[in-house]
């Protein structure tokens, strides 16, 4: 499995936002500038995880992004999907692919397998368990 950029960036900035919840909601420059994130990059990501409801975002001065749920809660599975979609295995081939139909049946539940594999091994992994890991 290849991971993105956006989504490795969703992960480390959670990933930041938890580690300093403690001083209450974290400044998206402040993500940017520790994690080393392009700002205007990590404002697209961040919103696509407030959208998904990973993160909370409060605006003003004293503003910034929360964790939603727990740490225990928040997986990288909901920070990955928030950002490049579901993982589901699907095979992207053009239908003029000279290949059998059983081959491409064959090749389709092979991805398929693997994208249940992915997802139970990224919804097992939380937030809480990468920042004990560290």
């Amino acid at each position: 499995m290849r991971l993105g950029k956006a989504s490795a960036y969703g992960v480390f900035a959670t990933i930041y936002i938890a580690e300093h919840e403690d001083a209450g909601p974290v400044h998206g420059a402040d993500i940017a500038e520790s994690c080393g994130i392009p700002p205007e990059y990590l404002r697209k990501i961040l919103q696509q995880l407030v959208r998904s409801q990973v993160l909370d975002s409060e605006t003003g001065r004293r503003g910034g992004f929360t964790l939603r749920k727990p740490q225990a809660r928040t997986t990288l599975l909901e920070i990955v999907e928030a950002i490049d979609g579901p993982l589901n295995g699907e095979l992207s081939v053009r239908k003029e692919i000279n290949a059998a139909e059983v081959t491409k049946a064959k090749l389709k539940l092979v991805c398929s397998q693997a994208a249940r594999s992915t997802k139970s091994l990224l919804r097992e992994a939380t937030i809480k368990h990468m920042i004990s890991s560290n």
